[in-house]
């Protein structure tokens, strides 16, 4: 019989607590989505004072980061006049910084400046397809060059630039999390954020990925001993427009929904760049993905498609050892350099995405290998 999924992308099952070890699950409704956390620590107060700590950084996330909250940090950026300077709080610079990285480092696959899109395409109400003079006029107001981020700083250069947090929004507010937890006496720690998990501390975890024909159903399982890992795919979310299924995933170079292949996992030791890297990997597609990848030593990926004959997973070196079909017509291959693949550009190898001086537009261990 199949094994069931109780989340849409990934499931996680604790390694037992060691003997002495105590572990709590608290289950919270944030960010649009539910948080489901699991911490151990000595005793069982230690470990529910440390769960909602670790909420209440993620609420903290939210109130900063969402531009569904009209008063948010992140909407008043979007509100500014074109050319106002604002001074961001210490935590909003470093999330921007980052997510304007992780668009240099991909080679614009990922854009943190794609809101002008996701209100062309009306992606938040039910979705409409925009004439092409609209299309054209919103990929354009995404790019980097239209934004100046300069440390504490930023200014907005055209109107059209609106920065949509769903593609960074949930690996900062993890980022926090996991600051938080490892502030307080918790000894181990895995969250699942809307299916992004993060693993922290003395624990070991397996973290399933669905099968994209069936998201209620377990297609392998990836063995964690900590860091992220994020899946991004179009089938559970995508919009119909005149008849037609098209992906709620959004190609910043095309100002298109990127083609559905199935989905795309990604590890990494931080959250933010696994939540990243899943959306712009995704939109690169299967064979560039994992080339991106194997030039990358700390980032695992791992690609899972339909074919004629199955399910196939195909997934970098990184992973090897730390990956078990569970799909019976599941075939797992490893890859290192995939054919007919152009490189991206590269980018530094450091473990994570940070801005480098003034920025316009402006890595990682940890899979258990046993």
């Amino acid at each position: 019989m199949p094994q069931k999924l109780h989340f849409l992308a990934l499931a996680l099952l604790l390694v037992a607590p060691m003997g002495g070890t105590a572990e709590v699950e608290r289950r919270f409704h944030t960010m649009g989505t539910e948080l489901n956390l699991t911490v151990q620590a000595a005793d069982r107060a230690t470990a529910l004072e440390a769960a909602d700590r670790a909420f209440r950084a993620i609420s903290e996330a939210e109130q900063r980061l969402s531009t569904w909250i009209p008063d948010s940090e992140l909407s008043r950026v979007n509100r500014a006049a074109v050319g106002d300077e604002l001074r961001l709080s210490p935590l909003l610079a470093r999330d921007l910084a980052a997510a304007l990285e992780c668009g240099r480092a991909t080679g614009g696959a990922f854009a943190a400046g794609v809101g002008g899109l996701v209100q062309a395409w009306a992606l938040r109400t039910g979705g409409r397809r925009p004439e092409e003079h609209e299309i054209d006029a919103a990929r354009v107001s995404a790019s980097q060059d239209n934004v100046l981020l300069q440390g504490d700083r930023i200014a907005r250069l055209t109107d059209g630039f609106l920065f949509e947090e769903g593609g960074f929004g949930k690996g900062a507010a993890l980022e926090d999390a996991i600051a938080t937890l490892a502030s307080t006496e918790a000894s181990g720690a895995v969250l699942d954020l809307g299916g992004q998990v993060a693993i922290w501390g003395d624990v070991v975890s397996d973290v399933a990925i669905a099968d994209p024909r069936r998201r209620d159903e377990i297609a392998l399982r990836m063995r964690v001993a900590r860091g992220s890992v994020a899946t991004t795919g179009n089938s559970e979310r995508g919009i119909e427009i005149d008849g037609q299924r098209l992906g709620h995933v959004l190609d910043p170079r095309t100002g298109r929904p990127s083609a559905d292949f199935g989905s795309l996992t990604v590890w990494s030791e931080g959250a933010a760049t696994a939540d990243c890297l899943a959306t712009g990997l995704y939109v690169l597609g299967p064979e560039q993905a994992l080339c991106w990848a194997a030039g990358r030593e700390p980032i695992g990926v791992v690609v899972v498609r339909e074919t004629p004959h199955g399910l196939e997973a195909l997934a970098s070196p990184l992973l090897r050892g730390r990956l078990v079909a569970v799909a019976d017509d599941l075939t797992l291959r490893f890859l290192s350099t995939p054919e007919a693949c152009t490189q991206p550009p590269r980018v530094n190898e450091s473990s994570t995405f940070m801005p480098r001086g003034p920025t316009r537009g402006t890595g990682v261990n940890g899979v258990s290998g046993n």
